[in-house]
């Protein structure tokens, strides 16, 4: 079945935000490399043409992506990349992502080295941050570590950004760069650490630095867990008067280990109004069901990440917060929404992202808010393939405060979960990534074996004006 791209969809959004421009949907090809606001999609608004953004005869995979917040045709992007030493990459766009730079980082912190978990971010100065788990031969100790740049190409020495003494699991990366905010440009990582004889007991904290990330300070979050009750895939934002909002989900198995298949998972949230120094207690957001064991006709794990994103606009829904995930409703993945309109006391019932429609599965969603309050979020869907294997890329923008989400496909072809040249295919990547770069670039990054060889990052996503 070939699906094309909703232009009625699009016109819903810009026109409900007040951005609306004549014309319809620009859905015809464009050559690979031509990306965002510096070869013109038009008319708009319109999908971006998507571009692939690593090179290279092996896998690639996970996407963070985060824009300058001072200068639009930045970017930055994060990946687990086999066609580098250490396997992990960076990629640098000056120029709004029509061509990529690729850094693969190989200096190491006394005996640890970059490896896994890729993040990225921007503060409000124009410095570039770059983040992993730092790792020894072996997965019991690790640290993270960070590198800044002012262009993106040459690099500073990492430091200890979360200290060693056990392993940071799914950490974050999240920057202040509110005006407003009395802590403007201080730097923020979560992780889970896994320690323990049998590596049995974990513990949530979040490390922030005042001074660019010269030195650290560490603060546990929540009490330490011990197996079968787990912490894991922690998330962070930051409202505009420096307001932490710290996600995670927190899981009690029964039988089945850590976060067990077809368990119960509890998404939480916790706050901090001092900057990280403390934390209130974590307030439940959402139950969800996790998925029965793989993907369904793969092989391949899929992670929940409780991605939060504030408004921090002026305009109607200034200071909701949304937080986006997937739950199995006993026949597939759906993806959908929960918001919060007084600071995360209390949280509306989920809203699906895709339409009653479809049935085929969502997964690996990611969710951000535009300078005006837009609610962006994007996802890999299976919904135009019957047998419920390959999947597209999709997103939806939400103008009316995370009620309703118009659908937009990104991509046309196809991808195959099962082809992504990872040892027997066994794995695709942990999480994809989408950035809001201005008010009217939706910039979505996600993975995509459309090439029938195997994984790579591909960036794409929605021209609004």
């Amino acid at each position: 079945m070939k699906a094309v791209y909703s232009a009625a969809a699009l016109v819903a959004i810009v026109a409900a935000a007040g951005f609306f421009a004549a014309g319809q949907v620009n859905g015809a090809a464009a050559p690979p490399s031509v990306y965002s606001k510096i070869v013109k999609c038009s008319p708009a608004p319109c999908v971006l043409p998507s571009t692939r953004a690593s090179e290279g005869g092996a896998e690639v995979a996970d996407a963070p992506i985060m824009a300058d917040p001072l200068d639009p045709a930045s970017l930055l992007l994060g990946s687990i990349d086999f066609n580098c030493e250490l396997g992990i990459a960076f990629f640098s766009s000056s120029d709004g992502g029509s061509s990529w730079n690729r850094t693969c980082p190989v200096e190491g912190i006394g005996s640890y080295f970059p490896s896994d978990e890729p993040m990225v971010g921007y503060d409000r100065k124009g410095v570039g941050y770059i983040a992993a788990i730092y790792m020894q031969n072996g997965y019991n100790f690790g640290l993270v570590g960070i590198q800044s740049s002012t262009d993106g190409v040459s690099w500073s020495q990492p430091v200890t950004a979360l200290k060693e003494g056990s392993f940071p699991a799914e950490p974050w990366l999240a920057i202040d760069t509110n005006i407003g905010s009395p802590y403007l440009n201080s730097l923020y990582i979560s992780a889970v650490t896994v320690s323990g004889r049998f590596q049995d007991v974990n513990r949530l904290y979040v490390s922030h630095s005042n001074d660019g990330g010269a030195t650290w300070q560490q603060v546990a979050v929540a009490p330490s867990q011990v197996f079968p009750k787990f912490d894991a895939c922690s998330n962070l934002a930051i409202g505009k008067d420096g307001t932490l909002y710290l996600t995670w989900m927190y899981c009690d198995a029964i039988g089945n280990g850590y976060c067990g298949s077809q368990e119960t998972a509890y998404m939480v949230l916790s706050t901090s109004k001092d900057g990280g120094n403390t934390w209130l207690s974590p307030k439940l957001m959402a139950t969800v069901t996790l998925l029965p064991g793989l993907l369904p006709n793969t092989n391949i794990g899929i992670t929940n990440y409780p991605v939060i994103g504030v408004d921090n606009s002026n305009g109607p829904y200034a200071g909701n917060l949304y937080v986006v995930m997937y739950t199995w409703t006993g026949t597939y993945m759906r993806v959908q929404v929960v918001r919060s309109t007084d600071g995360g006391n209390t949280w509306s019932k989920p809203v699906p992202v895709a339409p009653p429609s479809d049935t085929h599965d969502q997964f690996f969603p990611w969710l951000s808010v535009s300078p005006t309050g837009l609610v962006g979020v994007s996802w890999l869907d299976r919904r135009n393939d019957p047998a419920n294997i390959d999947y597209q890329a999709f997103a939806a923008i939400s103008s009316d405060g995370g009620q309703t989400f118009p659908n937009v496909q990104l991509t046309t072809a196809f991808s195959n979960p099962n082809v992504n040249g990872y040892e027997d295919n066994a794995w695709m990547g942990n999480y994809t990534g989408n950035t809001w770069d201005g008010p009217n670039y939706f910039v979505a990054a996600w993975m995509d074996s459309s090439n029938g060889v195997d994984m790579q990052d591909v960036v794409g996503g929605i021209r609004l004006k």
